[in-house]
């Protein structure tokens, strides 16, 4: 067994959550199963749970976790039964060209990780590497800081954390993942008839007073309405949801480069992305106007918030209806 390996990392493409950046930082080699994302993954979906007492609408797009790709290899192993055998099994997956997914580790005993000596939240995250001479891990999660990035933990960190998790009863899995061999190839008349299902929702279809999910663009509506609640105090501050803004940039940011890749991809001019991109740069100007309220309160931002996000979603159903139309002309001839 070596003493020191470090596995490719890829530009995630979502990193919301830990299990979507987890699903893209394995593509290095194979770099086109990316294409499946910008093929599958693009409906944005939220809970209406928050109407009801609970304090988010958990913003998220569908399938997007590294669970549902069809094109990663996974192998899971709970960890309840490598008690001893913990370090060993992970280095021998690495060395054989696994990534390793795991949960169920206390966040605060993870030097590094987001809830380090702050909060015991049993959190999941992404090993790709292991040095002996140092006895630490390269891992990817989101640090101190709340940025999602790559650094070094102590092996030991890893292990308090995860016995931690063990005392109270609950036993997180490793998951190893590698990318298959497919060939994933854009494919432009799926994207067009996904966007289609992504553009036409509404109330009507997802109204206020049934329960559940509700997918598609009236997701912003419901965003909306968690805006009005924490302006108003239904939702207090200290319970907001930090995601909440930065999965719908990114959301935004993923459909720009889907915009790209199909006008690339037919020989189209870029008159639609170009126009996609101030939707993203709002989209933006959101997420950090929601994270300054987070770090300090305050409520006048909320409807700046409310009427931006309200325009992005008016610019982004026009937008891509038309993008709709010229692909059926272009597809059709």
């Amino acid at each position: 067994m070596k003493k020191k390996v470090e596995l490719p990392i890829s530009d995630p493409i979502y990193t919301t959550y830990h299990i979507q950046g987890i699903a893209g930082a394995v593509l290095t080699e194979n770099p086109s199963i990316r294409n499946w994302y910008l093929n599958e993954i693009m409906v944005l979906t939220c809970n209406r749970n928050f109407l009801y007492g609970f304090s988010t609408p958990w913003v998220y797009v569908c399938d997007s976790s590294f669970r549902k790709n069809p094109h990663l290899e996974r192998i899971v192993i709970p960890m309840k039964y490598l008690d001893g055998q913990i370090h060993y099994v992970i280095r021998k997956l690495i060395d054989d060209g696994y990534y390793v997914a795991f949960d169920g580790v206390d966040d605060y005993y993870v030097q590094g990780k987001s809830w380090y000596h702050e909060k015991h939240f049993h959190h999941d995250g992404l090993i790709y590497g292991y040095d002996q001479e140092n006895k630490t891990y390269s891992m990817q999660a989101y640090d101190q800081s709340w940025i999602y990035r790559v650094f070094q933990t102590p092996q030991k960190c890893f292990d308090a954390g995860r016995k931690a998790a063990f005392r109270e009863g609950r036993y997180g899995d490793i998951c190893a993942i590698k990318p298959t061999a497919d060939i994933v190839e854009l494919d432009p008349k799926h994207i067009c008839e996904k966007l289609k299902r992504y553009l036409s929702t509404s109330l009507d279809r997802y109204p206020l007073y049934v329960n559940g999910p509700v997918f598609g663009t009236v997701v912003h509506d419901y965003v909306a309405m968690f805006l009005n609640m924490l302006r108003n105090g239904t939702i207090p501050h200290e319970r907001m949801d930090r995601r909440v803004f930065r999965m719908i940039w990114e959301h935004k940011k993923v459909m720009l480069e889907r915009v790209l890749a199909v006008e690339e991809s037919l020989g189209l001019d870029h008159k639609i992305s170009g126009q996609y991109e101030a939707v993203v740069k709002e989209a933006d100007a959101m997420r950090m106007l929601y994270a300054s309220h987070f770090l300090k309160q305050r409520n006048s931002l909320l409807p700046c918030i409310r009427n931006k996000l309200i325009e992005v979603k008016n610019s982004e159903k026009e937008i891509l209806n038309a993008f709709v139309s010229q692909l059926e002309g272009k597809l059709e001839g």
